[in-house]
């Protein structure tokens, strides 16, 4: 509605009322108490939102405290607050003076004047009273115009204090308002979509596995295991096909294994069903202390298991240990005995209810193993390179030193197991230093996996096989690793990376037949003699064009983008260079992840699929050729044109 003014015919006060409707209805001016009928000239309306100044509500008549001189005439006295209620600063629509005869029920409307506009009506009501109330109500007046001076010098200060307090609440408020109402940090969408997938990915693999469990357990072992090996000998020694074929291809490992079995334990492997074995390493230089937790298929009497243990009996009421020449034997139950050196005799029956504490570098893969599986072995890196010399023959130290080389500086403890029934499935979880993430783990396996039958075949290269027999499968052991790195998939576990590789059952045969033959083929073979080089070594192309052509092998699952660049340069034989400020400022990283399964095409191929992902965008990545140099170059267009350089067409011809 539209606010309108009207002027008073007797004061020409200005009235404001509310809307038009008022129109032809009687109304009096709160000023001069005229009575008039509301006339609405068309140049007095306003727009509704029309700036009016408001006051600030007058004290309410009787209120306020005033001092009254001894001997002031009580009419003054009485007059003021009549004064008080017909002044401007009164309540609006309130008017106790006025007659209501016959005018009972009009509307009143109050006017707005200004603050100066109240002063001088509040001092002219007090003139007036002084001047029918003598000489003493005189002076009164006086003091009443100064204590008004005062008061509103006071109302003045309080109301810039009250402002002040309002402002600095609001300020508090709004930023506590503020705060509440703030928003949180804005979250890592991709990272924790990241998260979940590498989630899922876990679950996944976990459910692959033929086995389903309980953790090997660690009850009756009497130190603390560096390395632990768990066996199911009555599974992997048993007459069917498939364990025949394994035990027939592992060879004289197998044969040996076996008699280690039978005579550590004094039983034969197939009459055992779980074997745990624990080493762990002293002093330096010094030998591992080992022992064995056997679990039997079937029960044995104590007669038997004396037999057995060709031990005497020691004098212990609470525990039965037979001591013999090699060995102390723990009985925990009729299927169940521990096996120790001889000098732990003492304190084996602490160990008979008791359980061994896991390292805690090695215990979160413990409790991911699965008691079930064929064979689980669990080994601290750090801790056997340092006794490396205890721990293998002086003719193995060469192939463990390159094994523990392979695995690098980024893990610390390995879990490995593997099942041959129904298919061959074998999983090794990697537990990363606290210098690593179980991602960059993760990476740096794929790229390790991506080159292990390269790094093999290099090897063997220089072997010299007494026969053409083990010389046919020693070649083809590096085509068995890369179909196993085909069958391998890598996956992030809660502090570890997981790589789970599932091949055809008679894939477990040829593997074992493989390397056993080049193992045993590297312990007679000079590695360190550079004289033997193959053809294919020293030909490689001069022209970095040309090299473009040479194949690699692409399986690229989430692999950053300057570690696919850095495996393809590698693979050439060409140093690759990324210019960072020029992904940069296109908006690119060097860590784009990179999934691509290609198999076996040219490097060229190979970097034109990458190439391809990102042709699109505003400032497509390029590959330059740098022949001077002999390098590849990663850069942008934009960037590329501005150097004066020209990019290299990935296109096949």
């Amino acid at each position: 509605m539209t606010a309108i003014t009207v002027s008073c015919p007797a004061c020409r006060a200005t009235l404001k009322m509310p809307n038009a409707d008022v129109a032809g209805k009687k109304a009096r001016c709160p000023k001069c108490a005229h009575k008039f009928v509301i006339a609405l000239p068309p140049q007095d309306v306003v727009p509704e939102d029309a700036d009016v100044p408001i006051l600030p509500l007058a004290p309410k008549v009787g209120k306020s405290a005033r001092w009254i001189p001894d001997g002031a005439d009580s009419a003054a006295v009485d007059s003021a607050p009549m004064a008080a209620a017909d002044s401007p600063l009164a309540f609006p629509g309130i008017n106790p003076g006025t007659e209501t005869n016959g005018t009972a029920g009009l509307p009143e409307f109050q006017s707005f004047p200004d603050l100066s506009v109240a002063v001088t009506d509040t001092a002219s009501v007090a003139s007036a009273a002084s001047r029918g109330s003598g000489r003493a109500a005189s002076g009164r007046s006086g003091r009443k115009r100064r204590s008004n001076r005062a008061a509103w010098i006071s109302m003045a200060v309080t109301a810039v204090v009250v402002i002040g307090v309002g402002v600095f609440l609001l300020l508090n408020d709004g930023g506590s308002a503020e705060k509440t109402s703030r928003q949180p940090t804005g979250e890592n969408l991709a990272w924790k979509k990241e998260q979940a997938e590498q989630s899922a990915s876990n679950s996944s693999a976990e459910q692959l596995s033929p086995t389903q469990g309980q953790a090997i357990p660690l009850t009756h072992i009497p130190f603390t295991p560096h390395v632990l090996c768990h066996l199911r000998p009555s599974e992997l020694w048993a007459k069917n096909q498939t364990m025949g074929e394994f035990q027939a291809l592992l060879g004289d490992l197998g044969l040996w294994l076996a008699d280690q079995i039978r005579n550590r334990t004094r039983f034969e492997p197939q009459d055992i069903s779980e074997l745990t074995i624990a080493i762990n390493f002293g002093a330096r230089m010094a030998a591992p202390d080992t022992a064995m937790v056997v679990r039997l298929r079937e029960r044995q009497t104590s007669s038997e298991l004396m037999k057995k243990f060709r031990g005497r009996l020691r004098p212990d009421p609470n525990v039965e240990i037979f001591e013999a020449d090699d060995a102390a034997f723990l009985l925990i139950d009729d299927q169940t005995f521990v096996v120790a050196p001889l000098d732990m005799a003492e304190d084996l029956p602490d160990y008979r209810r008791g359980e061994a504490m896991a390292s805690p570098d090695m215990e979160p893969l413990i409790q991911e193993s699965d008691r079930e599986r064929h064979l689980s072995l669990f080994f601290d890196l750090n801790i056997v390179d340092s006794h490396r010399e205890d721990a293998f023959m002086p003719q193995l130290q060469p192939a463990a030193d390159k094994v523990l080389f392979w695995f690098g500086d980024q893990i610390e403890t390995v879990s490995w197991s593997f099942h041959l029934e129904p298919s061959f499935y074998m999983e090794t979880l990697l537990r990363n230093t606290s210098a690593s993430t179980a991602q960059r783990v993760q990476r740096s396996m794929q790229v390790q996996l991506d080159r292990l039958a390269e790094q093999v075949l290099g090897m063997i290269r220089r072997m010299q096989p007494a026969t053409e027999g083990s010389r046919q499968m020693i070649g083809r052991f590096p085509a068995m690793l890369q179909a196993l790195n085909v069958g391998t998939t890598a996956h992030v576990g809660p502090g570890f990376a997981r790589l789970v590789t599932i091949l055809p059952r008679q894939a477990a045969a040829n593997l074992a037949a493989g390397t056993l033959l080049t193992w045993n083929q590297s312990l007679v073979t000079n590695f360190e003699d550079a004289a033997i080089t193959s053809a294919e070594e020293s030909a490689v192309p001069d022209r970095v064009a040309d090299r473009l052509k040479m194949s690699v092998l692409i399986d690229f699952r989430r692999t950053p983008l300057q570690e696919a660049f850095g495996f393809i340069g590698e693979s050439i034989r060409t140093d690759v260079a990324i210019d960072g400020d020029a992904l940069k400022g296109a908006g690119f990283t060097q860590n784009m992840p990179q999934t691509m399964d290609l198999g076996t095409v040219t490097a060229q191929a190979a970097i034109d699929r990458i190439l391809e992902n990102y042709a699109k965008e505003r400032d497509p990545l390029v590959l330059i050729v740098d022949e001077q140099q002999k390098k590849l170059i990663l850069s942008t267009k934009t960037k590329a044109e501005a150097d004066g350089l020209q990019p290299f067409d990935t296109k096949a011809k």
